[in-house]
């Protein structure tokens, strides 16, 4: 979904620079895991406290931001200043305080602190409860992750449980980015199309569609008059992207949500900004 500050919703990308690495943090001797809640039909919750208080937050690796709400904020014991600027999707700004170096633990899990903003969801999640804020990777920076759906878990890894990993996974073209602001973490995948490469959001917030920008339709073989359609391509040799998807006017190459992304195991290395791709484990 990746929303913005204050009410705007889409990818929190805006100008973005190359990501810098994040002071070391003491690692635990064994894999973390961090056990996942279904939300609505294609979406994760995680239970997050946030400097002590719990709330439920749904899980958005291309969110770029770690976000609280409005009814959540004043409960976290800190003060929200200043502005943080960045810009969906569909280059909308948006515009908000932040609350620094905000300690998070999943569980019993510690994340990695970060500054928080503060999000309004809207009518989004009409007919459900929203969610008490946005988890978004800037919570695991410098720290290697596994994201596997089938199992509802997202894992954080050790050395050694990383490297035993991805040594039956495929490796894949990735970048980490920043917003103009230096705060938040995404990561972009590398797509060969026959134009050239594209870079596209991965995004546990988009539950039923994909996007790709109108400018990339026809690398991608779309029609870029046409509003909906199926991505169909082959994102690494026996592994295939099959997801519907909306061609829009963006200020990005696109997005790939959860048609994709639930369908394998993800491993992103936060800290060497690598990616790995798998097939979870036949029943």
């Amino acid at each position: 979904m990746t929303p913005l500050f204050g009410t705007l919703s889409a990818a929190l990308v805006a100008v973005s620079f190359l990501a810098t690495g994040v002071a070391a943090q003491p690692a635990s001797e064994d894999p973390q895991v961090i056990k996942l809640e279904r939300f609505r039909k294609a979406l994760w919750k995680v239970r997050v406290s946030v400097n002590g208080t719990a709330g439920d937050f749904l899980l958005d690796t291309g969110g770029g931001h770690t976000m609280v709400t409005e009814a959540l904020s004043p409960r976290l014991t800190c003060t929200f200043w200043g502005r943080a600027t960045g810009y969906n999707m569909f280059g909308q700004r948006g515009d908000g305080p932040h609350c620094d170096d905000v300690h998070l633990m999943a569980g019993t899990v510690p994340l990695t602190p970060v500054d928080v903003g503060k999000i309004d969801f809207g009518e989004r999640f009409a007919g459900d409860k929203a969610p008490d804020g946005l988890l978004s990777l800037d919570a695991f920076d410098g720290k290697a992750i596994t994201l596997d759906q089938a199992a509802g878990t997202l894992t954080i890894e050790t050395p050694a449980s990383l490297a035993r990993r991805v040594a039956g996974m495929r490796e894949l073209p990735f970048r980490l980015v920043r917003g103009v602001a230096a705060r938040g973490l995404e990561g972009f995948v590398g797509v060969s199309t026959r134009r050239g490469r594209a870079w596209l959001t991965l995004d546990s917030g988009a539950g039923g569609v994909s996007l790709i920008g109108r400018e990339y339709a026809d690398a991608f073989g779309l029609d870029p008059a046409r509003k909906e359609q199926q991505l169909r391509f082959e994102i690494a040799p026996g592994f295939t992207v099959d997801s519907p998807v909306l061609v829009a006017d963006l200020i990005m190459d696109g997005n790939l949500g959860q048609p994709f992304m639930s369908r394998y195991i993800l491993t992103f290395d936060l800290r060497e900004g690598r990616l790995w791709i798998g097939r979870p484990p036949a029943n």
